[in-house]
């Protein structure tokens, strides 16, 4: 690191005196672009050597970047209700009022439906009925392939 800052000192100076000792004119402008490009390549010139060099991240993702697992659990209990709450009002709209929907979700930090239930005890449906149209209301609503629907009458 010192170095480096010594490289940039050093360019500096010898900028300076390249800017003093150049005549005005046409060449001026030359030197003056050459001189811009070495101090561009001496200010890069760590990135080159960091590239190059194998940087051990490991050191770092120890503890800096530990998931909040009571964060994550209740993100997705909120998408877990969110996606009931549409379902119910998806079910209601088309006559099924008083249907129970239960989402049963992956416990994994990516939120996963793997099976929703739907109770028709409370309504005045019969499962027989309505099982075809319940799963294809559910389907849309959440894109689950494993609906269930109950009816305990």
């Amino acid at each position: 690191m010192t170095g480096w800052i010594m490289s940039i000192v050093g360019v500096v100076v010898v900028g300076v005196l390249i800017d003093v000792l150049t005549p005005e004119g046409e060449s001026n402008k030359y030197v003056k672009g050459v001189y811009a490009l070495i101090v561009v390549l001496v200010i890069a010139s760590p990135i080159a050597k960091a590239l190059k060099s194998d940087i051990d991240f490991s050191q770092y993702s120890d503890s800096a970047f530990d998931t909040d697992y009571a964060f994550v659990e209740a993100v997705n209990d909120d998408r877990k209700q969110s996606d009931e709450h549409k379902i119910t009002n998806s079910l209601n709209l088309r006559g099924y009022e008083g249907a129970k929907v239960v989402i049963f979700a992956a416990a994994s930090d990516i939120y996963e439906i793997d099976r929703v239930n739907v109770d028709l005890t409370l309504t005045d449906k019969n499962k027989d009925e309505c099982e075809a149209e319940i799963i294809s209301i559910v389907k849309n609503a959440v894109n689950c392939d494993d609906v269930r629907v109950y009816d305990n009458k």
